[in-house]
């Protein structure tokens, strides 16, 4: 005790940095940072708060009132007491000031009427309690979404590769879903039966001390069945939210791939697999549920009992003439004022533990410091050559169980003149995909350094940097907007000249103009289907949009056919001339053309040169062309044998 005390005292030689390190850890806590967002709103919270206040405390009149009418207006002789000669002063004046006389019957009408008028001002803040309260925990809502949204924004590509798409969703929607809780009700609804509960305590006190000291002595056990369950529901409704989280990413994922699991028939074990796991989900509900159960038997059966135990004290000390019935009556009216609060504390812990089960889960998420920031001395360079330079570069992804990272590229040399066209040819899994990323920045090096026009990527702003990187992926995503939209995502200032340029590059033109509303024509899923080919076409087009001084193409034209594949190809001649091209491909006709071929294999540059080069060395590129040719001769010789008849039926 003694040491706690010193803790908090400066006279007993506290340091200022025990203090800090205090004030550190306060303000860390989950509770105290969510309430850092609840400042904005404080305004609509605290008005909440105070109309909740008298939602509940405007009643605390009424037991008053009952006792005057049975200890004064009922009886003969009126026994006077403090509470109800201030009533009688009251209601003679509400009499006269109506222009009647202070008899009984007056007096009782001007106390009716007051009372009625309290069930008015009563209503009037149970309204306003409910619309604030309502109006601050959406905005809430809205500014925690926002927040975590924007911070998605910032993390790097690893985290996204870690974690599966539903359950970051998850995060955004259902977490802050749970926290809104918090603020609608469990934040308001604790002042307002804090305040109520000291005001209904201080009355019986006033009314009878004895009594009241009976009618609290249940708090003790009252605390005790907080402390704990609390910890309790709060750890089920962590496990729960983590469970919401494994669906919601496996139902996504399911959802996404419906034609592979019913081109493999296994939809009867999906629905098994998602039973199982809605079935560990269930589990958790009915464990919170029996928690918060046990908890509401425990907590009524007190504040049930403890009403029986005060009447039949209240009753002794009346026959023993220590109390007048209206003094009774009032108490007892007061208990239901005493247990409602504790009955909804009790409630509110539930509400509070699954809240900041929710609440903890989304600061472990914005508290993720984004790995791809831009250095305090990096600078909006202009990329104007778009040279590239490799210089002893390795990297490797960091595993999700936090074990070492899987080592892909190593050493890895290689230099690119600005305009040149560079193909990136190799097996796959051999790096390219994972080199051509790391231009963009959407990875860091782990050793080596990666070199634009002469200065090394961490230099430029991210914004910058990327600004002059077009990237055309594998699998180009369309938004579920118009064909104007998507294409502007390249380049907000397009006119339609420019799209439809862009367009006609791309081999898409006829195939826009054909549509019913042409280039406000919505595609993806809420609208107009594309194939994947399309798809990878529109990736082109967005390149094209950009205009930037350096290009990636990751499979650009693995999945169009010959036709359009031989319109993208003339089409790059003339767009990307004098352009820096990275060209990503398994089929070698891309790479045939390039100024210079890199071979990657396991992770770094096995060998470089020009096509015919390359195949005079007979190295790796020999052979991965010679496999290429091999397969084409097959297909060929495979047409070319004579075919069997096929009967007519």
């Amino acid at each position: 005790m003694t040491g706690s005390a010193s803790f908090f005292r400066p006279d007993r030689g506290v340091c200022g940095e025990e203090m800090a390190a205090f004030r550190g850890k306060f303000s860390n806590s989950v509770l105290f940072r969510f309430l850092s967002y609840v400042r904005p709103h404080l305004r609509l919270v605290v008005g909440a708060a105070l109309m909740g206040i008298g939602k509940f405390t405007l009643p605390l009149a009424f037991p008053l009132a009952f006792k005057y009418v049975i200890d004064v207006l009922l009886s003969s002789p009126a026994k006077l007491d403090r509470f109800n000669l201030l009533i009688d002063h009251w209601c003679s004046a509400l009499a006269h000031l109506a222009g009647y006389s202070a008899s009984p019957v007056h007096k009782l009408a001007a106390l009716s009427v007051a009372m009625l008028v309290l069930y008015v001002a009563q209503a009037g803040a149970s309204y306003l309690r409910n619309y604030w309260a309502g109006v601050a925990g959406n905005h809430l809502i809205f500014d925690l979404q926002c927040q975590m949204f924007a911070h998605l924004q910032q993390l790097p590509q690893s985290f996204f590769d870690r974690n599966p798409t539903g359950a970051i969703v998850s995060r955004v929607l259902n977490d802050v879903q749970q926290a809104h809780e918090l603020v609608s009700s469990a934040l308001i609804d604790v002042w307002m039966d804090a305040v109520s509960l000291m005001l209904v305590i201080a009355a019986l006190f006033f009314l009878d001390w004895r009594l009241a000291l009976v009618a609290i002595c249940i708090a003790p056990m009252w605390v005790a069945f907080m402390r704990f369950f609390s910890p309790r529901i709060k750890a089920v409704s962590h496990q729960m939210q983590e469970t919401v989280e494994e669906i919601s990413g496996e139902v996504h994922e399911r959802v996404a791939g419906a034609s592979t699991v019913k081109a493999f028939g296994r939809e009867d074990l999906e629905v098994e697999q998602f039973r199982g796991n809605s079935r560990r989900l269930l589990d958790r509900n009915i464990e919170k549920v029996r928690l918060a159960a046990r908890q509401e038997m425990l907590v009524q059966l007190l504040t049930r009992a403890a009403p029986t135990v005060v009447i039949w004290i209240g009753a002794l000390m009346i026959l023993r003439g220590t109390m007048t019935i209206g003094t009774m009556v009032a108490f007892f009216s007061y208990l239901g004022f005493l247990y409602l609060p504790l009955e909804r504390f009790a409630q509110l812990s539930v509400v509070l533990s699954s809240a900041l089960a929710a609440i903890e889960r989304m600061f472990s998420l914005l508290d993720l410091k984004p790995a791809i920031v831009d250095h305090p001395l990096s600078r909006p360079f202009a990329v104007r050559y778009g040279a590239i330079a490799f210089e002893h570069v390795s990297f490797g992804y960091q595993a999700r169980d936090g074990a070492p990272a899987k080592q892909i590229l190593s050493e890895v040399d290689l230099r690119v003149p600005g305009g040149c066209r560079v193909a990136l040819v190799g097996r796959s899994g051999a790096g390219k995909t994972t080199l051509a990323n790391l231009i963009p920045r959407f990875y860091d090096v782990n050793g080596g350094r990666l070199l634009v026009d002469g200065r090394d990527v961490r230099h430029y702003t991210l914004k910058a940097l990327r600004d002059n990187v077009s990237l055309v992926p594998q699998d180009a995503l369309m938004f579920s907007t118009s064909i104007r939209d998507n294409l502007r995502y390249a380049r907000s200032d397009a006119t339609d000249a420019m799209l439809w340029k862009a367009l006609e590059m791309s081999s898409l033109l006829e195939f826009v103009e054909k549509l019913p509303h042409g280039l406000d024509s919505v595609i993806g899923e809420r609208g107009v289907k594309v194939s994947g080919g399309q798809r990878q076409r529109f990736a082109l087009a967005r390149a094209f949009l950009k205009d930037s001084r350096i290009v990636i193409l990751d499979e650009a034209t693995s999945a169009v056919d010959s036709e359009a594949e031989n319109q993208i190809h003339e089409a790059m001649e003339r767009l990307m001339e004098d352009r820096t091209v990275l060209l990503i491909a398994h089929r070698l006709r891309s790479a045939i053309n390039a100024d210079l071929i890199a071979v990657v294999e396991h992770g770094t540059i096995a060998e470089t040169g020009t096509h015919s080069e390359l195949l005079r060395r007979g190295g790796v590129y020999a052979h991965l062309y010679e496999e290429q040719m091999r397969g084409l001769r097959l297909y060929r010789g495979a047409e070319s044998r004579p075919q069997f008849a096929v009967p007519r039926y």
